[in-house]
């Protein structure tokens, strides 16, 4: 019996001292797995704050392409309206075109084009993550709602590109006015359809970036939560072992 109770002993005490040492290597192993998925999320995360900054832009320069529109098309209703064909007025008419082409647009095309890159990488990004992390879903597709702006993109450039290569002269001619103006109101009509498919753009980076955020929330509550359980689990099996410790001591003692 005796030597029953050193063995008990020794293995209470042994287990003693593993249950100590696999405590703080729980949370040392919560804490790199925590870092590893703040520093996975963060790639997503980043992405989204940018191109929902780079939305906000587009957004603005939508509104001067707005504006320069709308001078288009009350410079060619002034010039289609008046009886006689003024010189002055299809060369300002041309010049507004040319700036509008060069000026905000240009630059709504480039805003554009680096929202839509960014829009469409995070996008992948998130898809590829979301095959590794449980309860990132992403709803829907970026893409769709960026084929419609790329389309509307285009009805712009066939409303106004032709218009540029006309020059004053041709600008001057009979009836080419009330063309400019109809094209300034498709081009317009764009315009608002752009605006629209941003907020769609816009409200589905929001969503995915608070998906985004919730899931990291949820790996940080999961990864505690393991880490309570499993300290828990090792005071529970390390008091067993005291206890075997004591009990090995009693039985020694016979």
């Amino acid at each position: 019996m005796r030597i029953l109770g050193w063995l008990a002993s020794a293995v209470g005490i042994a287990g003693v001292f593993a249950c100590n040492a696999v405590t703080p290597l729980l949370w040392v192993t919560r804490s790199n797995v925590r870092s590893r998925s703040r520093d996975l999320m963060a790639v997503p995360d980043a992405g989204l704050e940018a191109a929902i900054a780079l939305t906000d832009k587009v957004t603005d320069w939508l509104g001067d392409a707005s504006v320069g529109i709308n001078d288009i098309k009350a410079r060619a209703d002034d010039l289609a309206a008046a009886p006689v064909v003024d010189a002055a007025s299809a060369a300002g008419l041309a010049k507004a075109i040319d700036d509008f082409i060069s000026g905000p647009y240009a630059t709504l095309r480039t805003a554009y084009t680096g929202l839509r890159d960014r829009a469409l990488n995070v996008g992948d990004t998130l898809r590829g993550i979301g095959r590794a992390v449980p309860g990132l879903a992403i709803a829907g597709a970026i893409a769709d709602q960026l084929e419609a702006i790329d389309a509307r993109m285009q009805g712009i450039d066939a409303s106004m590109t032709s218009l540029a290569q006309m020059g004053s002269t041709g600008l001057a001619e009979p009836g080419v006015a009330a063309t400019v103006s109809q094209r300034a109101v498709i081009a317009s009509e764009h315009v608002q359809a752009i605006g629209q498919a941003l907020t769609d753009v816009e409200t589905w980076l929001q969503d995915s970036r608070d998906r985004v955020i919730a899931a990291d929330r949820r790996a940080a509550r999961a990864l505690t939560v393991g880490a309570l359980v499993g300290t828990a689990g090792t005071l529970y099996v390390a008091l067993l072992n005291v206890l075997l410790f004591q009990q090995g001591r009693r039985w020694s003692r016979r």
